[in-house]
């Protein structure tokens, strides 16, 4: 055997044996090896102009991608976090509160105002929800019949002080309310943003014939 094909023979010897043990790897410019490491000194990059440039499949159980480090990655968009979408996630936001005077309102008979009421209703802004509320009740001959959420945005509360205008001034319901995403505004004022929800209407509509 000669000296060139007894080292031919070693150099492919060698090779052989480090790819049969599967740590062949790829340095800068060289193709991408699977089931191996992969190593180089330049930032890789894999474009698509057509679509996505890379999908990534595991076994069941098992992440489909992995990092070594706890640094932020820009613009890695998550759909989850530990099984939770992005509005079920609370952020460290202020909420706000949203008072509302009372109003009166008409009862079931329009022959006579003995079945009015004074009721107030503190919606929260839009995509905000409520957390808590209540109401405060100042007027001469009144009590509060009814404070409760009304839907997931707003709390509803009525009095028993007659209906007259005085008295509504000086009836209050609020609203704590809360946006997952955004500071949330105090807000005040008179008249409803929204209808009353058909549990209060019946709700009304019992304490009108019980009066």
């Amino acid at each position: 055997m000669s000296i060139r094909t007894t080292t031919a023979f070693a150099a492919g010897a060698v090779v052989a044996l480090v790819l049969g043990t599967g740590t062949a790897y790829a340095a800068n410019g060289g193709s991408f090896k699977l089931g191996g490491n992969n190593y180089e000194t330049r930032e890789a990059s894999l474009n698509n102009s057509n679509g996505t440039a890379l999908t990534l499949r595991s076994k069941s159980g098992t992440p489909s991608l992995k990092v070594n480090r706890t640094t932020k990655v820009p613009n890695l968009n998550s759909d989850m976090v530990d099984g939770l979408s992005s509005n079920r996630i609370a952020r460290n936001v202020a909420p706000g509160t949203a008072e509302v005077l009372g109003e009166i309102v008409k009862g079931p008979d329009d022959t006579t105002t003995d079945d009015d009421f004074i009721m107030a209703l503190a919606v929260c802004p839009e995509d905000s929800y409520v957390m808590g509320g209540g109401a405060s009740d100042a007027t001469d001959d009144g009590l509060i019949l009814a404070s409760r959420p009304d839907g997931d945005d707003a709390w509803f509360a009525v009095t028993s002080a007659t209906a007259t205008q005085p008295n509504a001034d000086n009836f209050i319901a609020f609203a704590r309310c809360w946006n997952p995403v955004g500071n949330v505004p105090n807000t005040n004022g008179r008249q409803a943003a929204r209808e009353l929800s058909p549990s209060v209407k019946r709700q009304l509509a019992r304490m009108a014939h019980t009066r």
